[in-house]
């Protein structure tokens, strides 16, 4: 009269059939015969092979219970086309019935090795959700019993783990502002990155909790993530874009492999160690999620081998890959080590899966027994808001929709400069408010993003590539012209910006290695190349100049974190005020030059009083909202200001806070049936 397994939720009573083994019958009433007992547990073993094959051949067990030892059911006895309901197999029927379930995937496979394919929601509760991040914000333990998200408390992101068999999460007190968490090969201890003292820091925390110990304070990037090698290593993206390693213990830090420009290989990113350490799947940032490849790194040599488009990698045991790509796919191939590629053509196997257009992750992880853990995709696509002062939102246009970057609004306030991704990279786009058109205006250039209006209105300024290059671009908005290099030598740049006079136009030059991004200016008449405007050992990005042209916001991470300051311009050495105070990133004017904002990591909006004129006076920083929801960039922005100052031009993927997880139990036999 009870079923085999029993659980406080529906997941935990799956967990347990899955993982356990069933209370023995006799322990619970002696007068139960070993032979019942014996025909009972085989009846429920995992694998269906190892069950009856038929109702008569549990029924003649049963009638000879008096002799019957408990066996299994050789493999030869099984019909191998016989498909099979995961509900309808043994134990799983009562403890189905027993929690109310409806779930699961019809049409699993019954053969040898084959167990049942089990899809199921990992509901949070409503205490406890996954955080919108920009970077990768969940990952499962290697035995797959547990999974470790980044959660919240208050505003702050804090680690939370949830065992598979318990109804309930439990926060990690010491590890916030924690993000891209990985597990150590025993699962007993959980590594992450968080930002300390202006820097990006990798830390471990025992999975069940308690004090969280400093591996390493320096030379980690802030977004590149990492993984704990077999081998007692952490391997991690480096500063300089690159992959470095280590040990788990702390010490010094070993270089692995460096990024290949010249093959298109920016940034060596959120790397999966492979079993046997000799190797480590990872991602080879392009430019844009959409124009990036996975790859592989032979960690002895540091060499690497691009082997799909794609842009997020994770191991699938055994021999195989599993890619998610920017269109939120998930695909799995087989995988050579001993030559390094795919030894067939990858197979889709989901199509809804959460990724970051702004990084490139993706949602998902995938334990050693074939378990599988990912974000379902909400909106699938970036929608363009208007955000007022309190933080209220509003849909600009509900048919623009699309993997929007970036965006800009002419100073009229009347058309939308976008920066829209595409297979293969992104495109400028230029979005009419009051007639809808939507027009291409970046050609056949390549990545191109980061748009920003000139003073006319009329023509777009922007980033792109070609022919291997990145430079600064200009094109008409309504996409008559062709678009013309800002700077005849194709510097290499990041950013531009124009003065509203149309005497300066401002670069920031290309960067990826820490300390490598500097200002440069062009003043018109005057100057034939960009010259320095502000160098300095530390980064300086985002920079905007006011309306009137006195002053240049800018951040920076100078002081040892990323703060937002303003300099007299074009006399920038002549004086330096200091605005943000507890991290601060994309500083952008309102239009009359009477405040200034800015945003924190957290996704924070604030707002300075500015007092126009000939001295710099300002107000302290105050809080309008918080959105973390909203689209973010490091080191450019991802939003502008209406001319009256009232509401912003934000980008949200419509994401917010997850309140569950999904989960697939053994989704080998679910990826047996996929498509090419």
């Amino acid at each position: 009269g009870e079923p085999p397994f029993t659980g406080p939720t529906a997941q935990a009573i799956i967990a347990r059939v899955m993982t356990e083994e069933p209370r023995s019958l006799s322990n619970q009433r002696k007068s139960i015969p070993p032979g019942v007992e014996a025909a009972v547990f085989t009846a429920l073993e995992k694998i269906p092979g190892d069950r009856y094959a038929t109702a008569a051949e549990f029924a003649a067990a049963l009638a000879d219970s008096g002799t019957i030892s408990r066996r299994t059911v050789p493999i030869a006895a099984v019909h191998r086309t016989r498909r099979v309901n995961w509900l309808v197999t043994g134990g799983l029927v009562a403890a189905a019935l027993a929690a109310g379930l409806l779930l699961g995937r019809r049409g699993a496979v019954a053969g040898e090795g084959a167990g049942q394919t089990v899809r199921a929601a990992l509901d949070l509760g409503d205490s406890s959700v996954v955080l919108p991040i920009g970077n990768a914000r969940l990952a499962i333990s290697p035995s797959g019993d547990r999974v470790v998200y980044v959660g919240a408390s208050g505003s702050d992101g804090l680690l939370s783990v949830r065992m598979l068999s318990e109804p309930a999460s439990q926060q990690l007190s010491d590890t916030k502002g924690g993000f891209a968490p990985f597990f150590s090969p025993d699962g007993r201890s959980i590594g992450f990155f968080a930002p300390e003292n202006g820097r990006t820091v990798i830390k471990v925390v025992p999975a069940t909790g308690g004090v969280a110990r400093t591996i390493l304070t320096d030379s980690v990037a802030a977004y590149g993530g990492g993984d704990w090698g077999d081998d007692g290593n952490i391997y991690f993206a480096n500063i300089d874009r690159g992959l470095s390693r280590v040990a788990a213990t702390g010490g010094s830090v070993t270089r692995v492999a460096v990024r290949d420009s010249s093959r298109g290989i920016e940034e060596v990113d959120f790397a999966d160690v492979l079993p046997g350490s000799r190797q480590a799947f990872v991602m080879l940032w392009q430019g844009s999620p959409s124009s990036n490849r996975v790859g592989v790194v032979d960690l002895r040599s540091g060499m690497i081998t691009p082997l799909a488009a794609g842009s997020y990698a994770r191991s699938m045991a055994p021999g195989s890959i599993a890619i998610g790509a920017a269109d939120g796919s998930l695909l799995v191939a087989p995988f050579d080590a001993k030559h390094s590629r795919l030894s067939a053509e990858p197979l889709l196997v989901l199509r809804d899966v959460q990724g970051e257009i702004s990084n490139g992750t993706m949602q998902y992880a995938v334990a050693d027994n074939g378990t599988l853990v990912y974000q379902r995709r909400h909106a699938g696509n970036v929608t363009v808001l208007w955000v007022d002062r309190g933080g209220a939102f509003r849909a600009v246009d509900s048919t623009l929709k699309g993997q929007f970057s970036s965006v800009s609004l002419s100073p009229d306030a009347t058309q939308l400069a976008l920066a829209q991704g595409v297979p293969g990279g992104s495109e400028i786009w230029v979005k009419q408010l009051a007639t809808g058109g939507f027009s291409r205006i970046s050609g056949e250039l390549d990545n191109a993003d980061r748009p920003v209006w000139m003073p006319d209105g009329r023509h777009v300024g922007f980033l792109a590539t070609r022919a291997g290059r990145r430079t600064a671009w200009v094109a008409r908005s309504d996409g008559s012209d062709s678009a013309r290099a800002i700077d005849p030598a194709l510097g290499l740049y990041d950013e531009v910006w124009f003065d509203r006079a149309g005497r300066y136009t401002l670069f920031r030059s290309e960067g990826t290695l820490s300390g490598s991004r500097h200002l440069l200016v062009l003043e018109h008449g005057v100057d034939t190349t960009p010259r320095p405007l502000l160098r300095s050992h530390y980064d300086n990005y985002a920079m905007t100049l006011s309306p009137d042209g006195r002053w240049m916001a800018y951040a920076s991470n100078e002081s040892g974190s990323r703060e937002v300051y303003v300099r007299p311009f074009p006399a920038v050495d002549s004086a330096k005020f200091a605005i943000s105070t507890g991290g601060g990133l994309e500083p952008v004017w309102r239009r009359d030059g009477r405040e200034l904002f800015f945003r924190s990591t957290r996704g924070e909006m604030y707002a300075v009083t500015v007092t126009p004129g000939p001295r710099f006076v300002h107000g302290s920083p105050h809080l309008l909202f918080a959105r973390p929801e909203m689209a973010l960039q490091d080191f450019y922005r991802s939003y502008d200001v209406h001319p009256d100052g009232t509401r912003f031009l934000m980008l949200s993927s419509g994401i917010g806070d997850a309140n569950a997880l999904n989960v697939i139990i053994n989704w080998r036999p679910y990826v047996a049936n996929a498509a090419p």
